[in-house]
């Protein structure tokens, strides 16, 4: 799991560090940089899966320099606990704002205290498992050089961290964009889950033993659900339909004619109950977006007793009252904009509960200050 994440320079985010749960709950009015938290993990795991440049519009373009702030350098720091190694890894990036460019002046990453990877002046060093010296080579500054190195026998401690790496899941759900027909199997959930069809597919592929337990979980949150089939459309093209019984008449919807609440909440038990046991992290901003209040209960019953399990670790941005009042206690943190512009965080149990309100209601209130 990802226990700390170390931010400089990015946006809001200066000298940011952000300790993580098995289920973490973020907090905090508009603004205060909840969504930069999870932009800096979507480009990650965009640059780590050998997907894009480093100066991508949602990787580290010259735009997400602090304003504020005269140096030109970025840091990134995650750690990461992966059965007994514990992982540091390190990226900086130099900005030139003048040309609008930017490079990788050094990436890292160490377990135990012991060098894996270390790439600085356009050289690439690598070390095996039992941190003696492997070889050399150049590489691009503009692009991620870990996430070219290829699996061998003597570097699994690093395979681990980019396979973890890359099944992290970045999201926003967006169900308008949903799409339901697809043509491929997508092992990545897009941002705004918009390919939700052909990741669906692939994950039903690889899990068929759990489609029971993820209807099951359905018909009891939409009313009439009987099941999902993917249906052959066209010589590769599937799309997904939804089985109703109701009013004493069986039908089946295109996933596309579900209302978008509908939509989501099949999205939001995916992700706890067919992408069960598969390693995926989930980074979900307003998961609750398009749920009704008694909709989002069960739903949050069931990530919480599957994360740190199944779901290895989930955090989530939300002003949900639901949800800040159920995980908050114990596992929320309170993002705020200091008058100098900068985010900082603060554990929500350190939040005052005068007169026994509810922590939505305190945080509602403006009264956390």
């Amino acid at each position: 799991m990802i226990k700390r994440i170390f931010i400089d320079n990015y946006k809001s985010l200066v000298n940011f560090e952000l300790p993580l749960q098995e289920l973490t709950l973020l907090l905090g009015p508009n603004g205060a940089g909840k969504t930069s938290v999870l932009d800096v993990m979507y480009a990650l795991r965009k640059l780590l899966s050998g997907e894009g440049k480093i100066t991508d519009k949602d990787a580290f373009s010259t735009q997400t320099l602090t304003r504020w702030q005269t140096r030109r350098t970025q840091l990134i720091e995650i750690d990461v606990s992966l059965r007994d190694d514990e992982m540091r890894y390190r990226l900086e990036v130099e900005h030139d704002p003048t040309n609008r460019r930017a490079r990788i002046s050094l990436e890292s990453l160490e377990t135990n205290a012991h060098p894996l990877f270390r790439f600085e002046s356009g050289e690439v060093h690598l070390f095996r498992d039992d941190y003696s010296t492997g070889p050399s080579f150049g590489s691009d500054w503009n692009e991620s050089a870990l996430a070219r190195v290829p699996a061998r026998p003597d570097n699994t401690k690093l395979t681990r961290f980019l396979d973890f790496m890359r099944k992290i899941i970045v999201c926003g759900l967006y169900p308008a964009s949903f799409e339901t027909e697809s043509s491929t199997e997508d092992s990545v959930l897009t941002r705004d889950a918009h390919n939700f069809s052909a990741w669906y597919r692939h994950i039903l592929l690889e899990r068929q033993e759990l489609v029971p337990d993820f209807t099951n979980a359905l018909r009891e949150v939409i009313e009439g659900f009987r099941g999902i089939n993917l249906v052959k459309v066209g010589l590769d093209t599937r799309a997904l339909m939804v089985l109703f019984d109701q009013f004493g008449e069986r039908y089946e919807l295109r996933f596309d004619e579900l209302s978008d609440g509908q939509r989501a909440i099949v999205a939001l038990y995916s992700l706890v109950k067919l992408a069960a046991g598969q390693g995926y992290t989930l980074f979900l901003d307003e998961p609750d977006n398009y749920v009704a209040l008694s909709e989002i209960q069960p739903w949050l019953n069931e990530l919480w007793e599957t994360c740190g399990d199944t779901v290895p670790q989930a955090l989530l941005c939300s002003h949900h009252p639901e949800l800040i009042d159920y995980l908050g206690a114990e596992s929320g943190l309170v993002l705020k904009r200091e008058k100098s512009g900068v985010t900082t965080v603060h554990p929500s149990r350190g939040v005052a509960q005068d007169g026994g309100l509810k922590l939505s209601e305190i945080l509602a209130r403006g009264w956390e200050q």
